[in-house]
């Protein structure tokens, strides 16, 4: 959203107290230069080559006019030190010269450019590795930690892992190299005339003084200006991800509105900053030609007075460019790297966020039993979900959890899959622990069927097989016929290899939701939960559905968690779930008998017997 490259976009959260040059970054960014000393030694030797070329031709210059003086001066620039030259030897030399500065000047922008290849390769090395483990780091945190942060600025934040490229070159081929032009032009001036130097060097304090007020106040309230572009990236991501949303509740208005609101107010905050860089550039720039009418103005009396050569006076206004140059870069280097260094520290305390899932242990084969003892947990400290859950899941059988909304019973899916940690209790498959089982090993032998499954952009066929990737073509079209997608593959244009929009775009409700039960059948796990998995579903897509799962073979141990007592009436064994507890279990028709919350489920669904089972949101 920012016009300008070096004020970056992107929000910072890092505190007011504390530093952008943090000592973590710092040690994070040698960890990842560690691997590429060898790559940083070139690139500081071309660095290195390039500003030697540069602090060379001042020194040409000086050569060449000082001939042209020795010339046309004749005695009088033996006054300076300055042999009287024919025409002949001038010509010579000037020809020396701009063959020189030629290949100098070629020589110098060939290492430059040969220095930034390499510091190009070695930082874009740098940050895809950087990125990629921040990204595997987010990943493996446990949910509670998305629970409380928002994905848009999570994403944000790996995004800001792009900084570490500006932030090496400047280190590798501006900071080191500037400094080094810096001491070399001061020794070499003062080396010539210490006169001129003086003069040259006299209003450099003040220089300097502005230029470091112009960094702190370029500095002042950076957090606040980065977080007034953050909130309108979001606001626009917002806004488009619930585009339908917006539209059936005539809302494009309101949002445009409100966007151009934030956005104004952002633009004066950025022109407000452009202004207050304006006037520190003004008086640098007042400054340094004031320094260079001063050098040009005593350098031309010590000519008159035959002090100083007029080669002299052109080198010493030459290298007073050079002087103020390396000073303005290393300046707006500094600056930029406050809002570099600040945006990386928000990327590196991702990695301080933990701790991660623990890996644990491998899962065993096994039948796919699976038993909840004493089980409680709560996703704040105040309020208990489940409340010593105990119960049993019998291999190879449809356990179905029932109850009421707020019961229990996605949490306890959740629980199973490992996404949260009960707070005691144990939860065991096969016998083995799940707090001793590595998430990974869980997940991979669990198969979870939701009603807000998750679309990715890219074909149908990959989404499918996006559990188990090396499914065959002919596998994912089976699981895809098996789930119902029958119709949808003949509806688009290129069929399993045809592209999806973002979050499923292109697909209705119910077809996304048999994706999910494809992408399922194609891994073919040892348990399988259904949460509302056919919600989405009509009555006949449902029992195609059904009879896929029922084909299964090895069948999986299946936990159907469901509001329809369609999905019920067939299960091997029911759980009623109330307030965190088990209220009611056995086989259906042990239920239907008791004449509890099951059996007034089934009578508020119709005549079972008869089959006119109806939607129920209990």
């Amino acid at each position: 959203m920012d016009p300008t490259p070096d004020l970056s976009t992107r929000a910072v959260d890092t505190p007011a107290s504390e530093s952008p040059f943090s000592r973590r970054v710092f040690e994070t960014l040698l960890e990842l230069a560690s691997r590429h000393k060898r790559r940083f030694l070139l690139v500081s030797l071309f660095s290195f080559l390039a500003t030697g070329a540069d602090l060379l031709q001042p020194l040409i210059y000086r050569r060449a006019i000082n001939e042209i003086a020795g010339m046309l001066a004749g005695d009088a620039s033996a006054a300076l030190g300055v042999r009287p030259r024919n025409a002949e030897e001038t010509l010579a030399t000037l020809v020396i010269a701009v063959i020189l500065l030629f290949l100098i000047s070629v020589g110098g922008y060939y290492f430059s450019l040969r220095g930034r290849l390499h510091g190009a390769k070695v930082a874009s090395q740098m940050e895809s590795n950087f990125i990629v483990r921040t990204f595997g780091h987010v990943l493996r945190l446990p949910l509670t930690f998305f629970s409380h942060t928002a994905s848009a600025g999570l994403a944000k934040r790996i995004d800001q892992c792009d900084q570490v490229a500006p932030i090496v070159a400047a280190f590798s081929q501006q900071i080191l190299p500037e400094a080094v032009r810096l001491v070399g032009i001061c020794a070499i001036m003062f080396s010539q005339n210490w006169e001129m130097a003086l003069v040259s060097f006299s209003l450099l304090p003040f220089y300097l003084w502005i230029a470091r007020r112009s960094a702190l106040k370029m500095k002042a309230n950076l957090d606040p200006y980065y977080e007034l572009w953050e909130n309108i990236s979001a606001h626009i991501a917002d806004s488009i991800s619930a585009v339908k949303t917006v539209k059936l509740s005539g809302a494009e208005s309101r949002e445009e509105d409100r966007l151009r609101a934030d956005s104004h107010h952002a633009y004066e905050v950025y022109l407000k900053r452009v202004a207050t860089a304006q006037r520190y550039y003004i008086s640098q720039s007042a400054l340094s030609n004031f320094t260079k009418s001063m050098v040009l103005g005593y350098g031309g009396f010590l000519v008159l007075r035959h002090r100083l050569t007029p080669g002299d006076v052109v080198m010493f206004v030459a290298y007073l460019d050079r002087l103020y140059s390396p000073i303005d870069a290393l300046n707006e280097i500094a600056v930029s790297l406050q809002q570099y260094m600040a945006s990386l520290l928000r990327a590196v305390k991702l990695l301080d966020t933990g701790p991660t899932e623990d890996p644990g242990a491998d899962l065993p084969p096994g039948p796919g039993k699976v038993e909840f003892r004493g089980v409680r947990f709560g996703y704040v400290e105040t309020r208990e979900v489940l409340r010593g859950l105990d119960l049993t899941l019998e291999p190879g059988k449809v356990t179905v959890l029932a109850g009421p909304s707020g019961a229990g019973k996605t949490t306890t899916a959740d629980l199973l899959v490992k996404l949260y940690e009960p707070t005691s209790g144990e939860i065991l498959v096969d016998g083995h622990k799940l707090s001793e089982t590595g998430p990974d090993a869980v997940r991979r032998a669990i198969g979870v069927v939701a009603a807000d499954g998750v679309v990715f952009r890219g074909t149908l066929a990959d989404n499918i097989r996006y559990k188990r990737p090396s499914a065959s073509d002919a596998e994912v079209l089976a699981a895809a016929q098996a789930a119902g997608l029958s119709r949808t593959l003949e509806r688009l244009p290129q069929g399993l290899a045809t592209e999806l929009g973002e979050r499923g775009v292109g697909l209705s409700a119910g077809e996304r939701q048999r994706l999910q039960i494809a992408r399922i059948l194609v891994d073919q796990p040892r348990l399988l939960i259904l949460d509302e998995a056919t919600a989405n579903l009509d009555y006949a897509t449902e029992l195609e559905v059904k009879q896929a799962l029922g084909q299964l073979s090895p069948r999986p141990t299946m936990l159907v968690i469901a509001h329809r007592y369609s999905l019920m009436k067939e299960a091997d064994y029911v759980y009623v779930m109330g307030e965190g507890r088990v209220t009611e279990h056995g086989t259906p028709m042990e239920l239907l008998e008791r004449g509890g919350w099951f059996a007034e489920l089934a009578k508020q669904s119709g005549n079972e017997t008869a089959g006119e089972d109806k939607p129920e949101a209990a």
